[in-house]
């Protein structure tokens, strides 16, 4: 994957037509994401001189690494880690690992591409120098969701910018309008985009649909990509969708619940929109993700082993369903975050402005970044701190037996004048 990443950052510095046509075209300011380091080296090498690094996740850990942000891995559960904020030992090391993994593969990724491109770019060869020398990071996260970590001022939270929450802007067309008047309960279920549920074990196949069964009074809208499928045809309050609405569909009050992998664009979507839901996360970040929501107390985490068991399934979709904390913290949460002082939308644009206006502001870099592991953690300082001590023990260990072994030569002298007088 490295050696084709490479070679397509290769091959766009070998279109010097289109670079000198982007360079004369003096932009002020350039957006990406640090998913590849090719498009850093891109904007360096055609003169744009300030760059902003939109992430389309939480973060990343070779990132954090790169600013010089703190890790805190005692508290601070990494991209793809399993763990919420409180880690026994074992955990702790589990997420220090984790995050030292994602940081190699990322930086040697990033590594790769540069020493590809050699040749034709003459900037940096230090990928944390290059992805580093950015006028701000934006994270598609929101501190009054994610769990607390110290940040820097470079650091902005933009999560949820994307979310629609207006009512007149997500009204629902007749057809999903008059399927949802049908029953009082309506569910949606899916997977995301890249897990399609027509791609699903059989065996979880067949458990939703004795679910659905179970559940007559209830309208299950499930996004199932095959559109010839025909195994909820007997089932009058299913429908299967290729694709839906999903927003305008979880801002209507008359949806119940959200079963969803805790993707982060529907974690988003549902935390913003109030809706309970049960999270049944697959992989990458969705652990994380559904342990970051199911801690405001509106959503429940399901465990994806247990999908061949339908009496289980059932029993998580009932328990949402019918105890009213769910729907209630659910709200609270989506009334915090569309009540927080400064909207993502506001953020994005205000900084994207400033960016703009005043560059990038080495004032706001941390001197972290340029320091090694032993001088980050004081490491260094500690090993002096223990020299000293141990140094200073054994003086004063070889001071006493010193004084020791002077005092007793004092006795024996006092006590050798009595022994003869005797």
């Amino acid at each position: 994957m490295n050696i084709g990443i490479g070679y397509q950052c290769e091959y766009i510095f070998q279109q010097t037509e289109i670079l000198e046509q982007l360079r004369n075209e003096n932009f002020d300011l350039a957006i990406t994401e640090s998913l590849f380091a090719c498009p850093f080296a891109v904007f360096d090498h055609i003169g744009i001189k300030t760059v902003i690094n939109a992430e389309s996740n939480l973060f990343k850990d070779a990132m954090k690494y790169a600013h010089g942000e703190p890790a805190a891995i005692s508290y601070f559960p990494g991209l793809f880690s399993p763990n919420n904020d409180k880690m026994s030992f074992f955990t702790r090391a589990k997420n220090l690992v984790r995050m030292m993994f994602t940081q190699y593969l990322f930086g040697s990724r990033y590594q790769r591409e540069l020493k590809t491109i050699k040749p034709y770019y003459n900037g940096t060869e230090s990928w944390t120098e290059l992805v580093s020398n950015v006028a701000f990071y934006f994270i598609n996260s929101n501190q009054y969701l994610d769990y607390a970590s110290p940040t820097l001022p470079k650091t902005v939270f933009v999560g949820g910018m994307q979310v629609v929450t207006n009512k007149k802007k997500t009204k629902l067309n007749q057809e999903w309008d008059t399927l949802l008047k049908i029953r009082d309960r309506n569910v949606l279920i899916s997977f995301g985009s890249n897990a399609h549920s027509c791609d699903m074990p059989e065996e979880f196949k067949k458990t939703f649909l004795e679910v659905f069964e179970s559940m007559p009074d209830t309208t299950f809208i499930w996004k199932y990509e095959d559109e010839n499928a025909t195994l909820a045809d007997h089932l009058p309050n299913v429908k299967l969708t290729k694709w839906m609405p999903q927003n305008d569909l979880l801002a209507d009050d008359r949806l119940t619940l959200f079963v969803t992998h805790g993707g982060l664009g529907s974690t988003m979507e549902l935390a913003y929109q109030g809706k309970p839901a049960l999270i049944i996360p697959l992989l990458a970040d969705q652990p994380r993700n559904a342990h970051m929501l199911t801690r405001h107390g509106g959503s429940l985490e399901f465990d994806k082993k247990l999908l061949g068991n339908s009496e289980e399934l059932r029993n998580a979709i009932q328990k949402v369903l019918k105890n009213k904390k769910y729907t209630e913290q659910a709200k609270r949460l989506a009334d915090i975050l569309n009540s927080q002082p400064f909207s993502p939308k506001d953020v994005v644009l205000n900084h994207c402005n400033f960016a703009v206006e005043h560059g990038t502001l080495n004032t706001l870099s941390s001197e972290g970044k340029n320091l090694n592991l032993f001088q980050y953690y004081s490491f260094d300082i500690a090993i002096v701190f223990l020299i000293l001590a141990v140094v200073l023990l054994v003086f004063t260990v070889f001071i006493l037996s010193i004084l020791l072994r002077f005092l007793a030569g004092i006795f024996r002298i006092v006590a050798s004048p009595k022994k003869k007088l005797e």
